[in-house]
């Protein structure tokens, strides 16, 4: 039955009336999903008045399989927020709108929702995806330049230390092997990393997205991040992607890395992983594969990064670190590109959060007995 409190005002404390003057969409439902409650500025985004709200179910409005009601059914299984970022909404008087939605319990009353909608043009998410896209592609071409001009010198280096080792002592050749040892193992390097041109495809194999996360991990927790106090918020339900599995672990250890070089004793490292209740990566990706879209979110307590930098990390050679490469990120960039993927980066004092997307196999081992047409 539907809770009424819009005239006793009961649950809703003196305070909300702040609410009224914010400048974006706030909601309000109550424990059966009706709405109770809209401020001003939600009243023109909808082109409706709170009178016509009053009564209505979210469920009804809003269609009961859209982001928005998946968001509220989840908060209230977990009871803590929940955000997402460039959903599209699209209603009888809003033709798809894209905005970015925060949806968690009221502060008076837990059995309430609250929901904030915050608008975001598409001139915004065209400009974000296209320079994205620009420095994964000038990744790719700078991967397959140094790949190149590096190799050449390593071959020289190599003959000249197998020629060494002809007219070297027993005790010296041991060196002589190391230096063809080493050589060895950066020319495979560079094999890899020009797996990175957009010419090359993938080695695609089914890959538990967590196996390859706690690789990560425990290869940072027992070398560059042994300082940092590692938290992990796995979603155990999801299922397996399309992926290649030595440059996802190139990429999260970059990201790892980042984090630790930006962080001192006892901060802390979050790797959380969940479904993307959003649509804008829900589609067939170079590969022909049916897609849902996985979310990763790594967050430090760092310094973060300069305010002037976050719009170009992504580029080639620009760093935030006195002695950086530029080069770390880029790569990130370019291999989350090569999977479809789609990566952002907020970032202030006390906080980094990169917010990764890849693409799931809904074809994968983990639909067994369904095809791809999903019979």
């Amino acid at each position: 039955m539907q809770t009424n409190i819009i005239n006793s005002q009961v649950n809703l404390p003196a305070g909300y009336a702040v609410l009224d003057a914010l400048p974006y969409p706030i909601i309000i439902l109550d424990n059966d999903n009706y709405f109770v409650w809209l401020n001003h500025a939600g009243e023109t985004f909808f082109n409706s008045s709170l009178a016509i709200f009053k009564g209505s179910s979210a469920e009804e409005y809003f269609n009961s399989d859209s982001v928005l009601i998946k968001m509220i059914s989840r908060v209230r299984q977990t009871a803590s927020s929940l955000s997402e970022h460039s959903v599209s909404l699209s209603l009888p008087r809003l033709k798809d709108t894209i905005v970015n939605i925060q949806v968690g319990p009221f502060y008076s009353n837990d059995e309430f929702i609250v929901i904030s909608l915050q608008k975001n043009t598409l001139e915004q998410v065209a400009k974000s995806r296209t320079h994205f896209k620009g420095a994964a592609l000038s990744m790719s071409k700078v991967t397959a330049l140094l790949a190149h001009e590096i190799r050449n010198p390593l071959a020289g280096i190599k003959g000249a230390a197998q020629l060494l080792e002809l007219e070297l002592g027993q005790e010296n050749q041991e060196l002589s092997n190391l230096i063809v040892t080493e050589t060895d193992r950066i020319i495979k390097l560079l094999e890899r990393i020009e797996k990175l041109s957009a010419d090359k495809p993938l080695h695609l194999e089914h890959i538990n997205i967590h196996e390859v996360l706690d690789h990560c991990l425990m290869v940072s927790g027992s070398s560059f991040g042994r300082h940092l106090i590692i938290q992990r918020d796995f979603d155990p339900s999801l299922p397996a992607i399309s992926a290649d599995r030595d440059l996802l672990i190139q990429l999260f250890l970059n990201l790892f890395k980042n984090a630790s070089e930006a962080t001192k004793q006892n901060d802390s490292l979050l790797v959380k992983t969940s479904y993307a209740l959003s649509t804008p990566h829900s589609a067939s990706n170079q590969y022909g594969l049916n897609q849902l879209p996985l979310q990763i979110d790594i967050i430090d307590t760092g310094s973060g990064i300069s305010p002037e930098l976050q719009g170009y990390v992504f580029e080639p050679f620009i760093s935030n670190k006195l002695n950086g490469s530029g080069l770390g990120l880029a790569l990130v960039a370019s291999v989350v590109s090569e999977h479809g993927g789609a990566i952002e980066v907020s970032s202030a004092a006390g906080e980094t959060h990169f917010k990764i997307n890849l693409p799931i196999d809904i074809a994968g081992p983990a639909f067994a007995g369904k095809n791809k047409d999903g019979l």
